[in-house]
């Protein structure tokens, strides 16, 4: 049974109740529980139907929307008005942090609260004011936190991509290497012939232009080895610019060449005719490819044929490239989790998970999709499709 004189002394300690009148405090008390609750005692729950409010005699609560943490409030604070205000179900839940007296006052009480009192009502909205401050105040906390752990993941995100990079290009010194040495000695061969004609005083004009058509392709062949180095190397975040898709992959298969060519690996390439061009960064896409050739290439290191064949076509407003090997194919139960940062089906110390995880991500950021078609013993297929540049 309700004490009501020793429940309105204690009402009394609430801003709420300062105004009120003897008779009136007397009444609300009679629409009042004292209420008593161990720690971690759920007081009441979200989306639960709301026909009373809670004043917080001594102890302290957490009240929590969807598992997080709203406010938490102390003794002389107050709860579950707003339910009763609006009609709606409780919004948030309310878990005691420690051993708490509450005091559970009912609807029609608060509404008699809210009808006789202007101070109440003020006092009612000084709260809300409060309240909502301090919200605000833990939003822009919360958001400068998510902007911080946004950066380190961004900085963690950029490593890993140079991390991968220089595995890959590791990988290429030995092909770059006797890629660059073919032309280079084409023009010492050369250089050495033009000393001897030179000595012998036998250089023709005719001569000397054949010589130097040689020596310009045979430089020009290193150019472009460079220069398909120096962009797949590039890691910063430029911006998008249009890429022609065909060239792009002829040049990382160029840089593979002779290294798939060790591996008795046949490199086959069947390109739109119509050079498809697409958006997004170079580097990046020769990242996906080079992720993509390197996969194939560890795919068949046990079958007795050895193709990789890339190809595009154009398809209305979008182009849909596709790498395609003769490996050894993925089982069906793991193929849903190839792009999963972390997976790996290669050995200790020869996968780390995060190629492909990575490929996705690009090509995401390039608003593309890439899918996967495979069967154990007959290769592997990946399809990856971007929105045509428009031209």
């Amino acid at each position: 049974m309700n004490d009501v004189p020793k429940n309105g002394g204690r009402l009394r300690q609430f801003d709420m109740f300062e105004n009120l009148s003897d008779d009136e405090l007397s009444l609300i008390a009679k629409e009042t529980r004292e209420r008593h609750f161990e720690s971690g005692e759920v007081v009441c729950e979200e989306g639960s139907a709301s026909d009373t409010m809670f004043f917080i005699q001594s102890g302290s609560v957490s009240v929590r929307k969807q598992g997080v943490t709203l406010a938490r409030l102390q003794a002389g604070d107050y709860f579950g008005e707003m339910s009763l205000i609006t009609g709606a179900e409780r919004n948030a839940s309310v878990v005691t942090l420690a051993p708490s007296v509450l005091l559970e006052v009912s609807a029609p009480a608060f509404h008699v609260i809210i009808e006789r009192s202007p101070l109440a009502m003020r006092n009612l909205l000084t709260t809300f004011d409060t309240r909502l401050r301090r919200h605000n105040e833990k939003v822009v906390e919360q958001f400068l936190q998510l902007k911080r752990q946004y950066e380190e993941l961004e900085d963690s995100h950029q490593r890993l991509l140079r991390s991968d990079k220089m595995a890959s290009i590791g990988l290429l010194t030995a092909g770059i290497a006797h890629e660059i040495n073919n032309p280079l000695f084409v023009i010492t061969g050369y250089l050495n012939v033009i000393g001897e004609m030179l000595e012998s005083g036998g250089l023709s004009v005719d001569e000397l232009n054949g010589i130097h058509d040689k020596l310009d392709k045979a430089s020009q062949a290193i150019v472009k080895l460079v220069s398909g180095i120096k962009t797949y190397v590039r890691i910063e975040d430029a911006q998008p610019a249009p890429i022609d898709l065909n060239s792009a992959i002829l040049e990382s298969l160029d840089l593979v060449s002779f290294l798939y060519q060790q591996d008795q690996i046949e490199l086959r390439h069947e390109l739109a005719a119509d050079s498809p061009v697409i958006r997004g960064s170079l580097g990046k896409l020769q990242q996906v490819l080079m992720n993509l050739l390197s996969n194939a290439r560890d795919s068949m290191e046990t079958t007795p044929r050895r193709t990789i064949t890339v190809s595009t076509r154009s398809e209305g407003s979008r182009v849909v490239l596709k790498v395609a090997d003769t490996g050894c194919g993925i089982s069906a139960k793991n193929l849903d989790r190839i792009f999963i940062s972390g997976y790996t089906s290669k050995p200790v110390g020869k996968g780390s998970g995060m190629g492909l995880d990575l490929v996705r991500k690009i090509i995401e950021e390039m608003d593309g999709s890439i899918g996967v078609a495979s069967e154990p013993g007959a290769g592997t297929t990946f399809r990856i499709v971007f929105p045509l540049f428009p031209a």
